[in-house]
């Protein structure tokens, strides 16, 4: 009998993780805009290979919470993200540049249209990066282990800004002027 009782609260439960997971779809272009859904175009001048992370701010957690990141860059340099309709705080970085500090920007999302979010990255100096490599073999020793190899390289520091647009009407995204 509890199994019976607690059926419809893990319904509500899965129900509730559901509609959670759609609230933000990744990296979207559909032909035609979806009903209560606005769009959001993030593109940068210097696009070539930027890979995109994204983030909301919660207001309940009073935190950024991760909507999106992928080491793959979008198509066409233009990431677009679909919301529901409403005000967001968004935080965003790439995981491919050196980057000071991510940008942040506040975005009105209405249904139907797309808000476009221009990130500028400005050079802010140089920096080293150091990797490390990890591989099974013979060590200096003579034995067998692990080595590690260490490298250092120069890398460009970048400051990233954001600006968002006024909403426009929906197109796919390789209709956008600012898509490649």
């Amino acid at each position: 009998m509890k199994i019976l009782n607690t059926l419809p609260s893990l319904l509500t439960l899965a129900t509730l993780a559901l509609f959670a997971a759609g609230c933000v779809s990744p990296n979207v272009n559909p032909p035609l805009a979806r009903a209560n859904t606005g769009y959001v175009d993030f593109h940068a001048d210097y696009s070539a290979g930027l890979s995109w992370e994204v983030a909301r701010f919660d207001e309940r957690t009073r935190d950024f919470q991760r909507l999106f990141s992928e080491f793959e860059p979008p198509p066409g340099g233009v990431l677009r993200l679909a919301f529901p309709p409403g005000h967001y705080r968004l935080r965003v970085t790439f995981l491919n540049r050196v980057i000071t500090q991510p940008a942040e920007v506040e975005v009105e999302v209405q249904d139907g249209n797309i808000t476009p979010v221009r990130v500028t990255l400005t050079e802010a100096g140089v920096t080293f990066v150091q990797t490390k490599t990890a591989s099974p073999g013979a060590t200096a020793y003579g034995r067998y282990g692990r080595r590690t190899k260490i490298a250092s390289d120069e890398s460009v520091m970048y400051r990233l800004s954001a600006v968002g647009d006024a909403p426009v009407a929906y197109q796919p995204k390789e209709r956008m002027p600012y898509a490649r």
